[in-house]
């Protein structure tokens, strides 16, 4: 049966499959491994708990992604995303975490040919010293202004490193991975069936999602909006309505971190003002001027997320390290990751940041750099 039409029933019928307790971690179901129950299953829009035997079924959708949420005490053998297409079965092994374990928060690793050899070190860093990774957007040098070939390239060259680093890497698309948008300079239409975020989704996985690692909950965020030929700060309906129904299944008062590109919030945005070119500061969407390098719609997930503990919100973009917290009561930090690659306008220190976990309560890290 052809890709096509295997895409094509997938749309048609929606997504199938079984998440089962892959008990000796072999990434394929034996004849006495068990289904795994009240696990989510989810495509980004609909949303299962697979039955006793772990089994699922999703309601057909137009999504590009078939993902299991997976739980804090198990880790995915193999894929944990999957297109619909495919027979969505997913492995998961025990893996529970310790009292005591870390993660670490890369971002900006803008990767080409040239500077490969510095993500590669980064993540061995961070190997060294946490059993998982997050990677918070702006992962390859840039998609934006070229054509297909040069953006595969480097999304190649990300996924091998992910691939080969040691530990579990979990990223989130920054404004650089958005495909060909900058038309003029791309030479990129935009019915090609990859523009926008489609090669993303293609190669590494769906745009927002979630995962539970120990007593921690992450929500990895596509904060990155499109208006015709530029990017800002922002996030989908699509997206807000699904991590509403994500949040259903997390018990209230519950430890939440999350993760995105474009901050929610930042101070270290009022060093400069652009007031015109590609970066500039502000920018009208719908007729509503907005701060384009922060996501304006920021409320609406922090209202989804008054009932938990959302003790840390981890960004990217600006380049440069900063922690703030507000003085309004609210429990949430907002901590921008210091870049991996360097660049000549920002000038600063580059590096990666460790967290370490006792329970549910998150440190505020310690930078490590990488030069």
């Amino acid at each position: 049966m052809s890709a096509l039409l295997l895409s094509l029933l997938a749309a048609a019928l929606g997504a199938r499959g079984v998440v089962y307790d892959d008990a000796n971690a072999n990434g394929r179901r034996d004849r006495a491994e068990r289904g795994l129950a009240r696990v989510v299953v989810t495509d980004g829009i609909g949303l299962a708990l697979t039955e006793a035997d772990g089994a699922y079924a999703l309601p057909p959708s137009t999504a590009r992604r078939v993902f299991v949420v997976v739980p804090g005490d198990r880790r995915a053998v193999g894929p944990w995303h999957r297109p619909p297409s495919e027979a969505a079965d997913f492995a998961l092994a025990r893996d529970p975490a310790p009292a005591v374990w870390r993660f670490a928060h890369l971002s900006d690793t803008h990767v080409h040919e040239g500077n490969a050899p510095r993500l590669r070190a980064a993540l061995a860093l961070a190997a060294a010293r946490a059993r998982l990774a997050v990677v918070s957007g702006d992962l390859i040098k840039d998609a934006l202004r070229v054509g297909e070939h040069a953006a595969r390239a480097q999304y190649a060259l990300y996924a091998e490193a992910v691939a080969g680093a040691g530990l579990e890497v979990r990223s989130a698309p920054g404004n650089h991975e958005v495909f060909g948008i900058e038309r003029a300079e791309s030479g990129v239409s935009a019915d090609h069936p990859l523009y926008g975020k489609g090669m993303y989704e293609e190669v590494l996985g769906p745009r927002y999602y979630s995962f539970n690692r120990g007593r921690l909950h992450f929500i990895v965020l596509d904060t990155v909006g499109v208006d015709d030929q530029w990017y800002y700060g922002f996030l989908d309906a699509d997206q807000l309505a699904w991590i509403r129904r994500d949040l259903e299944h997390v018990p209230p008062g519950a430890s939440v971190v999350t993760l995105g590109h474009i901050p929610l919030r930042n101070g270290a945005l009022s060093r400069e003002f652009a007031a015109e070119g590609p970066a500039r500061t502000v920018m009208a969407v719908g007729g509503a001027p907005g701060f384009r390098h922060l996501v304006r719609n920021a409320g609406e997930l922090a209202a989804l997320l008054r009932p938990f503990d959302w003790t840390l919100a981890l960004q990217g973009h600006t380049h440069m390290g900063e922690r703030l917290r507000f003085e309004d009561g609210t429990p949430t930090r907002f901590h921008t990751a210091p870049a991996v690659d360097g660049q000549p306008w920002a000038p600063w220190p580059t590096g990666i940041v460790v967290y370490t976990v006792r329970g549910s309560t998150v440190d505020d890290g310690r930078f490590f750099r990488t030069e």
